[in-house]
């Protein structure tokens, strides 16, 4: 089969297309004809330091999120039959075949397009994992998510909304990007491109004035250093800031006696740490809660654009451009 990795090189890792044997169906596994296979930030994000220069490093296969078709089952799975739509999150989706667990499936809604069910697994899964478990979000209160546009912010604003906000804010660096946030869910769209890392910033006024000056009880953010500060100010007394993405750095300064003050909580979430059950876990309340809100029409996912299986470098080159707004899929068809 044809199957895409990641390649340790001289300034950092390439994607390269290799025809590799395909997986078989043992124990328990369950193979999937991939149809999509959805793009994500952290591929951008790893390449500068996957060098060959580090000889520990080798060629590990790519994606982490598809959605296909069954194409067998293993003779000890159950529960699953060939020809069944699935979608989930599994190392190495940039590939014709992927074998996973049977916990990783989710049985994709029939209103869905391929390209559409790619756009769910990771970045709902994540989205809710920080909304609803890391958070705990109450229905009534108040969200704000940051880099809204991304595959993450758009999935949270849809989920925000479904899992009982009052008041959805989004933020953005581009103005442009305002209106389609707000047609996704969200109450008021900001853009923060003036904002800094001293002082108060002009966007926090027009949180205040959203929230009746309490602030946001929760912020989704996946900016990172460069708002901490900013964010801190903005969340509400007892407000709870989960810490999804650090896009743009990894090291903020804020004011700690704001932090006090508020008895806000500063949440960590990643996948990095988690041992595989506690992923499976993440999918798992994820499924109970949401795949009847996309069955029902009350949850969508947000696909912004496709690109052909072995387009990956004009995928990529889109998502670094800035432009979309949702998710940018592969697919093989």
């Amino acid at each position: 089969m044809k199957a895409i990795f990641l390649v340790p090189g001289p300034d950092g890792g390439v994607y390269e297309y290799r025809e590799v044997p395909a997986p078989s169906p043992k124990g328990d596994l369950v193979l999937v004809k991939v149809r999509a296979a959805g793009t994500n930030r952290g591929e951008l994000l790893a390449r500068p330091g996957f060098r060959s220069s580090n000889p520990a490093l080798k060629p590990m296969p790519a994606g982490i999120e598809f959605a296909g078709e069954i194409a067998a089952v293993g003779p000890d799975a159950t529960g699953w039959h060939v020809g069944e739509r699935v979608m989930g999150r599994a190392p190495g989706s940039y590939a014709e075949f992927v074998a996973v667990n049977p916990v990783q499936l989710m049985r994709i809604p029939d209103s869905l397009s391929w390209a559409e069910a790619a756009s769910i697994p990771n970045v709902f899964v994540t989205a809710h994992d920080a909304i609803a478990t890391a958070a705990e979000l109450k229905s009534g209160e108040s969200v704000m998510i940051t880099a809204a546009s991304s595959g993450v912010g758009t999935a949270a604003i849809r989920l925000a909304r479904f899992l009982g906000a009052q008041t959805i804010i989004a933020t953005t660096r581009a103005a442009a990007k305002c209106g389609h946030l707000t047609r996704l869910g969200a109450d008021l769209a900001l853009d923060v491109s003036k904002s800094g890392n001293s002082g108060k910033s002009e966007w926090i006024d027009q949180v205040m004035a959203a929230t009746e000056k309490r602030g946001m009880d929760v912020i989704v953010d996946n900016v990172g250093g460069p708002m901490l500060a900013d964010n801190i100010r903005a969340l509400a007394i007892k407000g709870r800031l989960v810490s999804v993405g650090r896009n743009a750095g990894n090291v903020g300064e804020c004011d700690l006696d704001q932090v006090a003050l508020k008895r806000a909580s500063i949440i960590g979430v990643t996948f990095r740490t988690r041992t595989p059950q506690e992923s499976f876990m993440c999918s798992e309340r994820f499924a109970a809660a949401c795949l009847d809100g996309f069955r029902s029409g009350a949850l969508a996912p947000v696909l912004d654009r496709s690109f052909p299986f072995d387009k990956i470098a004009d995928a990529h080159a889109y998502m670094l451009s800035d432009a979309q707004v949702g998710k940018i899929v592969l697919t093989m068809d």
